[in-house]
């Protein structure tokens, strides 16, 4: 992946890490507030510099296990996100 606008610094990783505490409580936040104070498990994924980041408000393991679900339904065909549907 060679975007410029990906090419971040170490100074800049350290500015992005100490922040996605704060993110991640926004995050969840909004989510509770879209359910009606339900809790949306989650993960915020960054990347460039030749360093990936996350945060998420679930363990470790549960953040994997949901990744990898993830990438191995964008290999195969997908319906539209709930938000388009038109039914």
């Amino acid at each position: 992946m060679t975007d410029k606008n990906t090419d971040l610094t170490f100074v800049d990783q350290v500015e992005i890490s100490k922040r996605l505490q704060k993110i991640a409580r926004l995050i969840d936040k909004q989510l509770a507030k879209a359910t009606g104070g339900k809790r949306v498990p989650f993960s915020l994924y960054t990347w460039g510099g030749h360093r990936a980041q996350y945060v998420s408000n679930v363990a470790r393991d549960d953040a994997k296990v949901a990744m990898q679900e993830c990438l191995d339904r964008w290999s195969e065909h997908q319906d539209p996100p709930p938000h388009e549907f038109q039914g």
